[in-house]
């Protein structure tokens, strides 16, 4: 597992995580079949939609940019711009669906649901995984260094 991990190149994980926020969306709702969680049927279901999204995008530029590249000097400041940067692709897909008319429509309760998922990756990725991540590629760069030296 860990090789595929290393053998995933930087930003991708970004870049697949931001095409599936754009097209989820930004296509018209008989594309994306009344939302993945329509099996769930109670009120709002769409919500935990927009909360699971943004926190896979949230997470995904975290990984990518801050505790990916250099684990052990990130600052909360870099991982909160990364943070917001995922937040307001929620506030633009939601302006985008309300101007562009493809039969989705503007609504507050998503805004929030898209920055919750975005926070609540900040806070994992901030106080547990990237502990997980930088004991992972500390632990890896030793053992790099060390068949180096040897």
């Amino acid at each position: 597992m860990k090789k595929i991990i290393r053998s995933i190149p930087i930003g991708l994980l970004s870049v697949l995580s931001t095409l599936l926020v754009t097209y989820v969306l930004l296509s018209p709702p008989s594309m994306v079949s009344s939302g993945w969680l329509a099996w769930l049927h109670f009120p709002h279901a769409d919500k935990l939609e927009h909360f699971v999204l943004f926190f896979i995008l949230s997470f995904s530029y975290l990984f990518d940019y801050v505790k990916y590249r250099n684990p052990h000097h990130t600052t909360v400041n870099k991982e909160l711009a990364f943070t917001v940067l995922a937040a307001s692709i929620g506030l633009l897909s939601e302006t985008a669906q309300l101007v562009m008319g493809l039969g989705r429509t503007f609504e507050v309760l998503d805004i929030v649901a898209d920055t919750v998922g975005a926070f609540v990756a900040f806070a994992y990725m901030h106080w547990r995984g990237g502990h997980v991540l930088r004991k992972y590629y500390l632990s890896h760069k030793r053992r790099r260094h060390h068949r180096h030296h040897h």
